[in-house]
């Protein structure tokens, strides 16, 4: 049986998938990376915060629209910048991987994150910055490295997993920054009224605690030493001696009458 030219077209697209799959699974040939991050200089950041060569929202642009709007409005604000990418499979490396690598290239001074989004396995990498500052008195990143795991989680914690991926990864990108604008605004924010008054007793307490601490231990200095025994010793009196008193003595004499004798 002949096969017709869509059949062979069709062979030969299949046997370039495989060749390429061979290459990614070959030790020392091929990249770890898509083919478009392998090229000489790697990609650019994406001016639209948003790389979907996919066409992941065409089906709802809308969506993007969103979330474009809101990751800039966030760097406006702050100057913290969050991007996200999209692709449909990875071969030979983990979305999260993929996020820590874009991260180092697109923002190596740490202020920021990069989501990456493998809409097949619906798996999902967030890269951030793990590195402490080299100089500490220096300053540091916008948001501190425990900062940034608490407000990711809390961002995971409020979407649903049932969504479907175009909601999913709306709702993910738009959690993440309203955690981030609203760790900002607690940072620059005045504590309120009442956590200045807790701390005033706080320290009140801690105040009064030491005082009545001190007070404990002079009382047991003093208690301590009425109990020890006491010794009194007599003065030295230089007077003569007399009668074998060291420090002399007073005699007193007294004289009786010879008894009589009656006559009889």
């Amino acid at each position: 049986m002949l096969k017709g030219p869509r059949t062979v077209k069709a062979s030969a697209h299949v046997f370039v998938i495989l060749l390429c799959w061979v290459a990614w699974m070959i030790p020392g040939h091929g990249e770890t990376l898509p083919e478009w991050l392998a090229k000489a200089g790697g990609p650019q950041p994406p001016e639209s915060r948003i790389r979907d060569a996919s066409g992941f929202f065409s089906k709802d642009s809308a969506a993007s629209k969103r979330i474009a709007e809101q990751v800039r409005d966030l760097e406006a604000e702050n100057g913290y910048k969050i991007y996200l990418m999209v692709e449909p499979v990875l071969i030979g490396t983990t979305a999260p991987t993929l996020a820590s690598e874009l991260r180092q290239s697109w923002l190596p001074e740490g202020d920021g994150l990069v989501v990456v989004f493998e809409t097949d396995s619906r798996s999902v990498g967030i890269g951030r910055n793990l590195e402490a500052p080299e100089d500490l008195k220096g300053p540091g990143p916008l948001i501190p490295t425990h900062e940034t795991a608490e407000l990711i989680t809390r961002a995971m914690k409020r979407i649903d997993p049932k969504l479907a991926p175009e909601a999913f990864i709306e709702a993910l990108m738009l959690k993440l920054v309203e955690e981030t604008r609203g760790y900002f605004k607690r940072r620059d924010s005045a504590p309120p009224a009442g956590r200045s008054l807790r701390i005033s007793l706080l320290g009140i307490g801690a105040l009064t605690l030491l005082a009545l601490t001190a007070l404990g231990l002079g009382w047991l200095i003093r208690h301590s030493t009425k109990t020890q025994v006491r010794s009194f010793r007599f003065p030295v009196v230089d007077r003569p001696e007399r009668l074998g008193a060291p420090c002399g003595s007073s005699v007193t004499s007294s004289r009786f009458a010879a008894p009589t004798t009656r006559e009889r």
